[in-house]
């Protein structure tokens, strides 16, 4: 393989390789909750310290709206980004496009544990107020009562990790995870709130106050271990609210790279002007799921961009998935 990539000088082939590494990217992510899934603390990860919680995150951010770009483009319109021969985004990223959004706020911090126990305490899963129609026909038929990887034991919820049980109350700070679409537009719903467009999230995730498009939201480096808490940190899971404020965007917003991927309330569907790269491959999904932004924990620092779209059905909650909250100005 390595002789003929040496030898290869046909236009095709650097291209597929790419795809084909950057789907490689995707299963190795799929890996680490497959790990979770059938051996947890039985797996001894490489585990390394979570970071000191270096700042305090609160409220919400007010983000103008108005006429914007969003998804990938190798030059925007500012020219601020010349086409480069190792940039990569899925055909699901493309083409770049014009959205008018309304003004907006968005939560600063992920929704947390702490958060999420305030709603299972006022009965989160034993009303139907808060839930889609079938959202609630889930919630009964497999008797969900917690996230995913919660257990209770003698009255108090735990939280089953790499690391064993632990109690849900000591992870307070920590995002929320392994919840579904449903479980986080029922809290939404629940706190007065609701979940972001995928058009508000990038908005935040890639536009600076002076609605300068950036490449990510601290700017235009590359991620790193002191911006998100990607594969590359080693923690194997999410950490706390407030440790990466170099990764904060000028609204305030912190970890919106990394942690969890984020749920929104939009569909998955093609992008106006699409135009399939790989046939069935992104493609074929466009139905019936639901876009996640962000990476996670399990995610490889070369595979993040502000534009990745991933997605997942509205009851899937195995990946690791949390978000954070918007409203209306």
């Amino acid at each position: 393989m390595l002789r003929f990539l040496e030898a290869a000088d046909h236009p095709d082939v650097d291209p597929l390789i790419r795809l084909g590494l950057e789907h490689e990217m995707q299963h190795q992510e799929l890996l680490v909750y497959d790990i979770k899934h059938l051996l947890c603390d039985q797996f001894n990860a490489p585990i390394q310290p979570s970071p000191v919680v270096q700042a305090s995150v609160t409220g919400m951010a007010e983000i103008e709206g108005g006429l914007i770009w969003i998804g990938y483009s190798s030059e925007y319109e500012s020219g601020a980004r010349p086409p480069h021969s190792k940039e990569f985004a899925f055909d699901n990223e493309k083409p770049s496009h014009q959205i008018f959004l309304r003004d907006y706020e968005l939560d600063k911090a992920l929704i947390s544990v702490g958060d999420y126990l305030e709603f299972m305490r006022d009965g989160a899963y034993e009303n139907f107020r808060w839930w889609f129609s079938e959202g609630w026909e889930t919630v009964n038929k497999e008797h969900w009562q917690a996230p995913m990887y919660w257990e209770l034991h003698d009255g108090e919820w735990f939280i089953r990790d790499y690391t064993g049980l632990i109690k849900a109350k000591e992870r307070r700070n920590d995002p929320v995870c392994h919840v579904s679409f449903f479980e986080a537009s029922a809290y939404a719903k629940w706190a007065g709130k609701r979940l972001p467009t995928e058009a508000e999230w990038e908005k935040a995730a890639c536009y600076d106050t002076n609605s300068t498009r950036k490449d990510f939201p601290w700017g235009g480096n590359s991620a790193d271990i002191s911006k998100a808490n990607l594969f590359e940190n080693g923690i194997w899971t999410v950490a706390p609210i407030g440790a990466f404020p170099a990764g904060a965007n000028s609204y305030g917003c912190h970890q919106m790279i990394g942690d969890v991927w984020e749920w929104t309330t939009s569909d998955y569907v093609p992008y106006p002007g699409f135009k399939s790269e790989f046939d069935e491959y992104n493609d074929k999904w466009f139905v019936n799921q639901k876009v996640l932004r962000g990476g996670s924990f399990a995610t490889p620092q070369v595979h993040i961009r502000s534009t990745y779209r991933n997605f997942f059905h509205a009851h899937e909650r195995w990946m690791t998935s949390g978000f954070r909250c918007a409203k209306d100005i």
